[in-house]
């Protein structure tokens, strides 16, 4: 991420302004650096902070070994700490995380038991009750959830494609890299991404192994042990595939309730029904298919409130007095016109 973009991606947290997904990933850098997340600080909370933090940043960022490589966000960082956007670092009280509705919420209060392998290789392994939260040497974070875990090398070979095995379920925000692939392994499928953020469950004695993608879009092949038939899928964002022995054939489909990527508007007076599906599809990243001569001319006056997307949906048929169908990969929006309203 560039130290622009984290600024003001950081700026719009502590102003409550981020949507879901952009809340989940500011949650996941700090958690990565073990710093809890900002409030706005009041103004003497940000004076006495601001002596502090050079102090903290200097003791921080003296010359020691460490497996975070990448010193202009390391030190883009230790700037929006003197600038006020992470005083939260230096002891301002902070918010409780949001956004994270749909992944358990991981803590540092317990830890991974890791155990060395040979070539340079580790095994992470959450023993407890609760989701855990575990960094890699490339900026990567994995929520990994009881039971599971994660091997993986404690640094990647510059130049190579990063490559982690996991038994269980995980989820992953893969630091983007476009000279170095991310592949996920479990004995039944293989994932690869250049940066994204998906869960991937392979756990042990369960029928089927889920990739499920949250942003971005991956690669999921069957892995060389597993009997699935046909070639590698594109799964895009609200998107999961699915592997059984009993289906091996891999193909996208819907998550079962899809979350909101970006904001939309939420009220709409008198505009096209076009505008408002093209709104939905813009926000959950779902395709939305209609013919448009059967909505030409046809407005609708709503406001959606926290509704999921099928819910949102089913207002607006209600006042349409329409129908829609979920497919593997979309939704088929029908409607008989509006030569009756």
């Amino acid at each position: 991420m560039k130290p622009s973009h984290l600024a003001d991606l950081l700026k719009r947290y502590l102003q409550d302004s981020t949507i879901e997904g952009e809340t989940w990933t500011v949650d996941q850098w700090y958690e990565a650096r073990d710093m809890p997340r900002p409030t706005p600080p009041t103004p003497a909370e940000q004076a006495a902070a601001k002596a502090r933090a050079w102090q903290r940043i200097q003791a921080r960022t003296r010359p020691r070994p460490v497996a975070w490589r990448r010193p202009a966000v390391r030190w883009a960082a230790a700037a929006l700490l003197v600038l006020g956007l992470s005083l939260a670092w230096l002891g301002v009280p902070h918010r409780p995380a949001a956004g994270l509705a749909r992944h358990p919420t991981a803590t540092t209060a317990e830890q991974l038991t890791v155990t060395a392998e040979a070539g340079g290789w580790q095994r992470s392994t959450n023993q407890t009750g609760h989701a855990l939260l575990l960094a890699l040497a490339d900026g990567s974070t994995v929520t990994l959830q009881p039971g599971s875990w994660l091997r993986y090398p404690a640094r990647f070979a510059p130049g190579h494609e990063r490559v982690v095995e996991l038994s269980g379920e995980a989820f992953f925000a893969v630091f983007h890299d476009a000279r170095r692939r991310f592949r996920v392994l479990t004995p039944q499928l293989e994932t690869t991404v250049l940066g994204t953020s998906f869960t991937v469950r392979a756990v042990p004695g369960q029928a089927e192994a889920t990739v499920e993608v949250r942003t971005g879009a991956v690669r999921v092949c069957p892995s060389t042990a597993s009997p699935a038939v046909g070639a590698a899928v594109v799964v895009r964002p609200n998107q999961q595939v699915v592997y059984s022995v009993a289906a091996p054939v891999l193909r996208p489909v819907l998550v079962a309730e899809p979350a909101l990527l970006r904001p939309q508007p939420l009220s709409f007076e008198e505009r096209p029904v076009a505008e408002v599906l093209a709104s939905l599809e813009a926000g959950y990243g779902v395709p939305i298919r209609y013919t448009g001569a059967a909505l030409a001319g046809c407005t609708v006056s709503l406001a959606f409130g926290t509704e999921n997307l099928f819910e949102k949906l089913d207002l607006l048929c209600k006042t349409l007095g329409a129908t829609y169908e979920r497919t593997d990969e979309a939704i088929i929006f029908r409607s008989r016109g509006c030569q009756s309203e």
